[in-house]
């Protein structure tokens, strides 16, 4: 692939901005080299379609898929990187190890959720070389390299090349037959106030000792190698909207994704994305375009659109995105624009190339940018309307104002008919803060709709009113939102399905909508239910569960209602075997979650003695004759 490069630019340090240094990398006495693979070579011949065709082809590729990573703890004659082996598995995959401190944000966790699991960085597992009769082995994806270079004071560059000949030297010249991607730790001590940086569409990213820990450098690098580039606002990187903007001196954060440009070029919100193509290309003449957009964490449940890519009329590949940057969920930490439409053009290529990204507007409810010379076109973006961080109405359009034929008057509907007595009908749970949980009134059905989504503290998740239980159990913190365990929803329903009101005597299912991590084969579900929600004893339901799989999943028990007005019932998700539960008690596991939801229900009325007949008829005729007729006329006044 190409060996030019590019460093991260400015950073965010202890409120600060550095500018760090930036341009090509020049290797071989000074002279730039640019090699062109099969994806760099535009053909002779070749259309536009077939071209945007091998773009996409490409894009998909390298965006797609498991890859194996290997972070080399580089020490050189007179430094080492500042951290051991085991700190830098943790900071750069995730795993606590014999750190006895956990990490939820890394490269590891930040593109799987983000790409909702279709592009996964896992550690090599193991890799054995050898260093002049030494065996140097490379562990769960970390490797020390020691090189006979000095680094006090020496180019970044010269400890760099030093380090790449000894991984070739000790594991072969192909380095990407061993691992897909190799992160370079370097020590500090390096010329320059430089930070980190990568070859463009290649497999190798150098970090200035402690940038390699944080997860804004990790993606924003990996990012170069597959082929995203700067995101710039009136600047090359200060579009803080994603994380090819600045880099952040943050352990645990930004927690966010990339902008709208990015986002379509990653390709996993369109067709190839897990919860299908919500995605939308418009172009001149496509006439006036009303969507409901929602934000990229909500891209696994929302039927709207998270995307929408704009062709410029001149086909040149400057094309504009247009996205709701929700600040919620896997983009709850993102740092500009939170809660507003953005629109974003790339430079060429249609936005499945290397280009970098101008965000040319950040539009908050009745905004709207109209496009200059920029574009080839008089193009309009306007926001409708914005509710909270769930979604925006916006309207697009060239030329004019859009214009919609008012619908016609519709004719009243019926009257419905009459609810039938004891059919409520299905009942959403609010909060109920003198219980601490959500509560339903009487229905056939209770949903706890968002009330439970996400586990105490967890990054990117937050729950709502946390623990939501009536006896204040304390969630665990631990994980990151989709990443790791939590119950999103409970529900408890009719088990025949009737629309009857839930009484007394009733079989009802609840379901819980959890999230297992891994496999699942390490998540149990336990499920309660309490007769008294004011004063519980909790009575377990059936046997502990498994999670059936990885990622969302629903577990469902059914029992009988026992006499009480106002019920409860409760899921306990524990992560590991050593977890125990136990009626009237809570896990306190680091990834645990405990919830509850209470429902209310009727009284199973007895069935009483017939009723007493009617009173009898009265009778036809009087008892008694009627009052005879005055004998006399009224004395005259």
């Amino acid at each position: 692939g190409t060996v030019l490069s590019s460093k991260s630019g400015k950073v965010e340090t202890n409120g600060a901005k550095i500018k760090a240094k930036k341009g090509d990398k020049k290797d071989d006495g000074g002279k730039k080299k640019k090699t062109k693979g099969l994806f760099e070579r535009n053909l002779e011949g070749r259309t536009e379609a077939q071209q945007r065709n091998v773009d996409q082809l490409r894009r998909h590729l390298v965006s797609l898929g498991e890859k194996s990573v290997v972070a080399v703890r580089v020490q050189t004659t007179d430094a080492v990187y500042g951290f051991s082996e085991a700190v830098l598995r943790r900071e750069v995959f995730g795993f606590r190890g014999d750190t006895g401190q956990d990490d939820t944000l890394n490269l590891s966790s930040g593109y799987e959720q983000c790409s909702y699991g279709a592009l996964t960085f896992t550690p090599l597992a193991s890799e054995t070389g050898n260093d002049g009769g030494d065996e140097v082995s490379i562990v769960d994806g970390v490797v020390t390299i020691n090189v006979d270079v000095a680094a006090n004071g020496k180019s970044d560059g010269t400890v760099r090349n030093a380090v790449t000949d000894k991984i070739k030297a000790v594991f072969g010249s192909d380095m990407q037959a061993v691992a897909d991607y190799w992160m370079y730790c370097l020590p500090p001590g390096t010329s320059g106030s430089w930070i980190a940086y990568a070859y463009i569409n290649s497999y190798i990213s150098v970090y200035n000792n402690q940038w390699c820990n944080y997860p804004s450098g990790q993606m924003h690098e990996i990012g170069h190698n597959l082929g995203y580039a700067h995101s710039g606002e009136s600047q090359t990187y200060d579009d803080q909207s994603g994380m090819m903007g600045y880099s952040y001196s943050q352990d645990e954060g930004p927690v966010m994704c990339f902008n709208a440009a990015k986002s379509w070029q990653t390709g996993w919100y369109g067709v190839s994305g897990e919860y299908g193509d919500k995605t939308l290309e418009y172009s001149f003449g496509d006439g006036c375009l009303e969507k409901t957009l929602s934000g990229i964490a909500d891209y696994e449940i929302t039927p709207n659109k998270v995307l929408i890519k704009i062709v410029n009329p001149s086909n040149n590949g400057a094309d504009l995105f247009v996205a709701f940057n929700a600040k919620k969920g896997i983009n709850g930490g993102t740092v500009e624009a939170g809660n507003q439409v953005t629109v974003v053009q790339v430079g060429s290529g249609g936005g499945n190339v290397y280009s970098e990204s101008t965000l040319l507007a950040k539009l908050s409810a009745e905004g709207s940018y109209t496009t200059g010379s920029n574009f080839g076109g008089d193009l309009t973006v306007e926001v409708v309307g914005i509710s909270g961080n769930d979604s925006a109405d916006v309207k697009i359009y060239f030329g004019s104002e859009c214009t919609v034929t008012p619908p016609p008057v519709p004719t009243p509907p019926p009257t419905p008919m009459p609810t039938k007595e004891g059919q409520s009908g299905p009942q959403m749970a609010s909060y109920n803060a003198p219980l601490g949980a959500p509560k339903c009134s009487f229905g056939s059905t209770c949903d706890s709709g968002v009330t439970l989504n996400g586990r105490g503290t967890m990054s990117g998740g937050n729950e709502p009113n946390q623990s939501n239980t009536l006896n204040s159990c304390t969630d665990g913190n631990s994980g990151s939102y989709h990443g790791d365990e939590s119950i999103d929803k409970i529900v408890v329903s009719q088990a025949s399905g009737s629309l009857n009101d839930f009484t007394e005597g009733d079989v009802v299912t609840i379901s819980a909508t959890v999230w297992c991590w891994s496999s699942g084969t390490s998540d149990f579900i336990d499920f309660y239910y309490a007769s008294d929600a004011s004063n519980p004893v909790w009575e377990q339901i059936g046997d502990r569960q498994t999670c059936p799989g990885g990622g969302l999943q629903t577990v469902s028990a059914t029992y009988t209602l026992p006499a009480g007005s106002i019920q409860a019932v409760r899921a306990n998700m524990m992560y590991g075997t050593d977890s125990t539960a136990g009626a009237a008690s809570c896990t306190s596991g680091s990834y645990d979650d405990t919830d509850d939801l209470v429902i209310t229900v009727k009284p199973n009325q007895p069935v009483g003695p017939p009723t007493a007949p009617p009173t009898a008829l009265p009778t036809t005729n009087p008892t008694q004759n009627p009052t005879p007729q005055p004998s006399n006329a009224p004395t005259p006044v």
